[in-house]
């Protein structure tokens, strides 16, 4: 809010915005900064999906570039009707869909890489467990999508509500990252015994899934110092770096989950193609 106005800002248009008025105190070069680096998103996803259009005949590959960019037009939206309003509720919903923008940026990434493409097809067992691993992927990254809410619920209700509100909120983020933690447990074990099994996985499905307790860790840990750095009558420092480090490791963690979920869904649909009724009807046509 430290900029009045958005497409027009202070009787600007937003990318003609002053330089003396862009670096007059720290909070209007964050917020000003931050609609610049909005701007540039959503000119990277138009060009992705114009060069999508233009180089890649996949129907899938062009649906995917079109959900980007109009997941960046409605995050980039819903942020300029939050400033205009000054509705306290937009900001949840604007911080809370930021994550999912960003997730379904990283899959957008995933399915037109190169490695999507020509990724051999690995020795995948015929049966249910490549499937169970797509579904746990599937349910952690509900679950952890769940919390990335409950925590933009309780961050932007941290002040304003009254103490004894702000402490119920905490208390269901704290039982979100119990739930987190299950989903996240239970995913890692299905798809240790499907690798115990020989299955070989696909490499963005191996590097994702062995950087799944990494971030996981780094998570716990940035969330237990942000809250220790909290102080009720104002925003210090402390808790200023350790709350945005927490909503980025939270963000880098529910991304790295909807590439487990892509690549998993993958597998998946490989060994169901290798199922013996399938194999069956190949060989009698």
């Amino acid at each position: 809010m430290a900029v009045d106005g958005w497409l027009v800002a202070e009787g600007h248009f937003l990318l003609f915005f002053p330089v003396d008025k862009w670096f007059r105190d720290t909070a209007t070069f964050v917020e000003h900064t931050h609609r610049l680096f909005g701007v540039l998103v959503g000119l990277c996803a138009l060009a992705c999906l114009v060069l999508t259009l233009w180089h890649d005949s996949r129907r899938g590959a062009r649906v995917s570039a079109l959900v980007a960019l109009l997941a960046v037009c409605a995050q980039g939206a819903l942020g300029g009707l939050r400033v205009l309003a000054n509705d306290p509720q937009l900001a949840f919903l604007h911080g809370a869909l930021a994550q999912l923008v960003f997730a379904i940026l990283c899959a957008n990434g995933v399915l037109l890489s190169p490695a999507w493409r020509t990724e051999a097809e690995p020795a995948t067992p015929a049966g249910d467990a490549p499937r169970a691993l797509a579904r746990s992927a599937w349910v952690a990254l509900g679950v952890a999508y769940g919390q990335v809410v409950l925590g933009a619920w309780y961050r932007h209700g941290l002040r304003p509500v009254p103490a004894s509100d702000s402490d119920a909120r905490f208390l269901l983020h704290g039982l979100g990252a119990v739930l987190v933690l299950i989903a996240l447990a239970a995913l890692l074990r299905r798809a240790a015994s499907l690798r115990a099994s020989g299955t070989r996985f696909p490499a963005g499905l191996e590097r994702a899934l062995r950087h799944l307790p990494v971030l996981l860790l780094v998570q716990l840990v940035l969330g237990g110092l942000a809250w220790a750095g909290f102080r009720p009558g104002s925003i210090g420092p402390a808790e200023w770096a350790l709350s945005i480090a927490h909503v980025l490791g939270g963000a880098f963690l529910f991304a790295d989950l909807a590439v487990i979920a892509l690549w998993s869904q993958r597998l998946a649909g490989q060994s169901a193609l290798r199922s013996p009724a399938r194999t069956a009807l190949g060989g009698a046509s």
